[in-house]
């Protein structure tokens, strides 16, 4: 009887224990899959919300002062001191749930809202306006670069989304004329649009949208190509109204599609485009606001012609639901 007890013990094969291992090892892999699906599915969700608030908060502005916020209104100078700069996201701040942090914005001088290191007014976090997905660097940003008056140096906090400026909103140009601004969208520096002013209907028009922060070849090639500008973790300083540089940090625009990313030795204009260009951490293509209040996801193959005729609030253009 000890014999067959000793027997029936038997222990598992090497082949065995390789075929556990092989299997606890697929199942382990499927459970990262499901969790890294729903962690992303969730940070588009919440994306989506993002952007719902935002564009709730510009219809609210609009019915508030019969306009939506401008693009940027750049500072003017007053005995040496710069007065008067705001932008799309300074005058939301009431519409998000941020009005103590208006309240503290300085209009009359603008250097005072970049006073206080961290704790400047331009250095507070706002959660809305950013999204899960972005692969930020850090929430807020020591800038100090060359391109910048010195009186706006200092810590920023960023932004993952940008209002609509059309076709071009970086590199603008000279002020006072800034002639290579496209001032076809929704915001841009001096704007001042209305509802009727978006003749090609609400819901063919972009408000929002997102931006992504990660480029690693724009990052090679900006201070090659464009000495001085920004790095790309650098861009959507939400509080920035210093100068023309606003426009790039707060809007977007259309000059290249969704996604598009600096190719290999790149040149200027490839790297102006990918700073301005929409894109997002999202597989696939990124959500963006329309001004009816609605949020959609635009695919990475929406072709570059209809995304700029989306980008465009009176270009006359006709776009349908199959097109992107």
């Amino acid at each position: 009887m000890a014999r067959l007890a000793r027997r029936g013990r038997r222990g598992f094969t090497l082949i065995e224990l390789l075929v556990v291992i092989a299997i606890v090892a697929v199942l382990i892999g499927l459970l990262l899959v499901a969790v890294q699906g729903a962690r992303q599915a969730a940070a588009r969700v919440q994306c989506k919300n993002n952007l719902m608030q935002l564009a709730i908060a510009a219809h609210d502005h609009h019915d508030a002062h019969g306009r939506f916020p401008t693009g940027a209104r750049l500072p003017v100078d007053v005995g040496g001191r710069p007065t008067m700069g705001t932008n799309v996201w300074v005058e939301l701040l009431p519409y998000i749930e941020q009005g103590n942090l208006h309240r503290t914005w300085d209009l009359g001088d603008n250097r005072n809202n970049v006073a206080g290191g961290r704790d400047a007014v331009q250095a507070q976090v706002i959660k809305i306006l950013l999204c899960p997905s972005d692969p930020l660097p850090e929430p807020v940003r020591l800038v100090t670069l060359g391109r910048i008056p010195p009186w706006s140096h200092g810590f920023y906090a960023m932004s993952s989304y940008g209002g609509n400026a059309g076709k071009r909103s970086v590199q603008t140009g000279g002020a006072p004329a800034f002639p290579r601004l496209s001032r076809d969208g929704i915001f841009f520096i001096g704007s001042y649009i209305r509802l009727a002013d978006v003749i090609d209907g609400t819901s063919n028009t972009i408000l929002f949208g997102e931006r992504y922060h990660h480029d690693p070849e724009y990052d090679r090639r900006a201070p090659l190509v464009w000495p001085g500008s920004a790095l790309m973790g650098d861009w959507g300083r939400w509080g920035y109204v210093a100068n023309a540089g606003a426009s790039g940090n707060v809007t977007l625009s259309t000059p290249a599609r969704i996604n598009y990313v600096v190719p290999r030795e790149g040149d200027l204009a490839a790297v102006e485009d990918r700073a301005c260009a929409f894109g997002s951490g999202h597989r696939g293509g990124a959500n963006f606001a329309f001004a009816d209040g609605s949020v959609r996801f635009l695919r990475d193959g929406t072709s570059l012609p209809t995304l700029q005729a989306l980008s465009t609030r009176a270009g006359g253009e006709v776009v349908s639901a199959g097109d992107y």
